[in-house]
């Protein structure tokens, strides 16, 4: 890196402050009217109505705070407003929160960030810390759990922090990870949900290159601070063994583009002089880094900014004086810290576990099912719930309503897919379609078209191979999954009906479950009578009402019968599991003999039965 040292004289720039925030509230601008586009086109105008009263509501309690400020300390208020600039704050702010945020945890936040991130220090241009960025802070520490009913798929960040933990070094994963966020490409365009302005790199990228030609940015902040990431990371993938793709993922993914560019450039925050803001720019890259592969957070920008920060002043220290004079510090300063930077980010990952074909990333080390997707037999559609909700019959064609646990579900959503699988008297299938595609908008519904759907049409066995649509693996194996769903109501082998039947340690959908025990009776006899109500089909997919079984007890913990006492799944469905038949065979089971045995078509039904036992025989 080389710094440009200018004696006195300096230059001055030609644009006043009020020129530049224009500049960059303009650049934010176009950020926000994107990201409108896109949840309009994707999720409808439900999520552009959330989006806009999110700005409004920050920009509203932004100006009010300032306004108070002003007038409690007896200041003309527009002259204030004009010199504050409370509105790029609150545009910043608004920017770095998801779209399911609620409007009481901006309000408040959108105030205390002015309040504290600002005013208490003295107002614009004395604050230590960048406001907006406290703001998100205080997001992160007290309103995780102020949310809205608006609901958007898990963003690659989360995806990768919680079910990847930031290192992948196997090529498969490496794959499906990617193929479930649509591609380095879709990362790249920003056409998937996260933080209203922080995922659309390319679109940042190019807004930060007009501003720093304007010079209402220094470039080298965005420069050294992205590279730094980069570098780092592609360390990493040497040191580990993960691919090409790492640094990438790691750059185009979160809130870096959109930080870098709009938030470590912060003049007020940052030091003031060429090599100050470069020794900034990549402290805030190491800490990124570190951040992410080691603390038990999600992204690391924010308080990677907020942490280099409150160093400014002690870089600025460092480096006072002639700048001429301080050029060897400077350089010294910045090649000891990236040395560093990189040795403690080796160190770190070192000690990171890398993902693991486990529960935790959804490939399960589980027998193959017959099914092979792209010509390799894949354990993983196996693990995937799915439920025939309704059966109709036309001559000799019968065409199963299902619902198949996709993207959305295995990664904490609340919706499933929903196809439609036509078979005939032959065992054959005549065709499948797509009733709803609730993985995510753009990428999941790759899967809803002609030629994907045409691969099943004739399949008679379980042992038949799919080509998934690339960048949407997880949607295309909701849909197989789906189709055996429909064989094994046919009464066809589904080629893993033995595979169902596992330790109840291991069925992540009974851990799901919620059951509790309403009444209990001694019967006088050893025995006890439990009352437990269990989640089952209807409740597990937005219903309130509960399945209730009886189940009696003997004084060994063993069951002694199990009666359905009330069923509110669908009917002749989920009913199936609630025959005399199916509850008989858990008789003499204790909670160490049981297992995951469930009845083909009603899956829901059956694990609601599981757990309800589980409850009773845990009195």
């Amino acid at each position: 890196m080389k710094f440009t040292f200018n004696p006195a004289p300096n230059y001055k720039c030609k644009l006043s402050t009020q020129q530049i925030m224009r500049e960059l509230a303009i650049g934010l601008l176009v950020v926000y009217a994107f990201s409108l586009f896109y949840y309009g086109t994707q999720y409808g105008g439900a999520y552009v109505t959330q989006a806009l009263l999110i700005m409004l509501v920050s920009l509203v309690s932004a100006c009010a705070v300032e306004v108070l400020w002003a007038l409690a300390t007896k200041q003309n208020v527009l002259n204030f407003i004009k010199t504050s600039f409370p509105f790029i704050t609150a545009m910043i702010f608004a920017l770095m929160l998801p779209i399911s945020t609620s409007l009481y945890a901006v309000a408040i936040s959108s105030a205390m960030a002015i309040l504290f991130g600002k005013l208490v220090f003295g107002g614009f241009g004395q604050n230590i810390f960048n406001p907006a960025a406290v703001g998100r802070a205080i997001i992160f520490a007290a309103f995780t759990a102020s949310t809205t009913d608006i609901v958007t798929s898990v963003t690659p960040t989360t995806l990768m922090a919680g079910q990847y933990h930031w290192l992948v070094t196997d090529a498969s994963l490496a794959n499906q990870l990617l193929d479930s966020v649509g591609g380095l490409g879709n990362l790249f365009i920003g056409m998937y949900p996260g933080a209203l302005g922080e995922t659309r790199a390319l679109l940042i990228g190019l807004v930060g290159i007009v501003l720093a030609y304007r010079k209402v940015i220094d470039w080298r902040v965005p420069t050294v601070y992205i590279s730094t990431v980069f570098v780092l990371t592609a360390c990493i993938a040497l040191f580990t063994g993960a691919g090409i793709w790492y640094p990438f993922y790691h750059i185009l993914s979160g809130g870096l583009f959109f930080g870098a560019v709009f938030m470590a450039t912060d003049p007020v925050t940052s030091p003031t002089s060429a090599a100050g803001r470069c020794i900034f720019a990549l402290g805030c890259g190491i800490l990124t880094v570190l951040i992410r592969v080691k603390a038990n957070l999600p992204e690391g920008v924010l308080y990677s900014i907020l942490i280099m920060n409150s160093l400014s002043p002690m870089i600025e220290r460092a480096l006072d004086g002639e700048q001429r004079k301080t050029m060897k510090k400077a350089i010294k300063m910045f090649a000891s810290t990236a040395v560093v930077g990189l040795a403690a980010c080796l160190l770190a990952i070192s000690v990171v576990e890398p993902a693991s074909a486990s529960a935790d990333t959804n490939v399960p080390s589980a027998p193959e099912a017959a099914v092979k997707i792209n010509g390799i037999s894949d354990p993983y559609v196996a693990t995937l719930m799915a439920e025939v909700t309704d059966t109709q019959t036309n001559g000799s064609e019968t065409t199963y309503t299902v619902q198949a646990d996709g993207f959305a579900i295995m990664n904490g959503g609340e919706k499933a897919n929903i196809f439609k699988v036509t078979l005939n008297d032959s065992n054959e299938v005549v065709k499948v379609e797509a009733v709803e595609v609730n993985d995510t908008p753009t990428i999941g519904d790759k899967i809803n078209d002609d030629a994907f759907f045409a691969q099943f049409a004739g399949v008679n066995a379980a042992d038949f191979t799919v080509d998934a649509v690339s960048g949407a693996t997880y949607s295309s194996k909701s849909a197989v999954r789906a189709v055996l769903a429909a064989m094994e109501a046919h009464g066809m082998d589904a080629g893993f009906s033995a595979k169902q039947e596992v330790s109840i340690a291991d069925d992540e959908l009974v851990k799901k479950i919620e059951a509790s025990v309403k009444d209990s009776k001694d019967n006088g006899d050893g025995t006890t009578t439990y009352t437990v109500d269990a989640q089952g089909f209807a409740a597990i997919n937005g219903g309130s009402d509960l399945n209730e079984f009886t189940v009696v007890v003997d004084a060994n913990k063993a069951v002694v019968s199990v009666e359905c006492s009330k069923f509110v799944d669908t009917a002749s469905i989920g009913d199936q599991a609630t025959t005399a038949d199916y509850l008989g065979k858990f008789a003499g089971a204790t909670a160490d003999t049981m297992v995951s045995d469930v009845v083909s078509g009603a899956t829901y039904t059956s694990k609601s039965v599981i757990k309800a036992v589980l409850t009773a025989l845990a009195e």
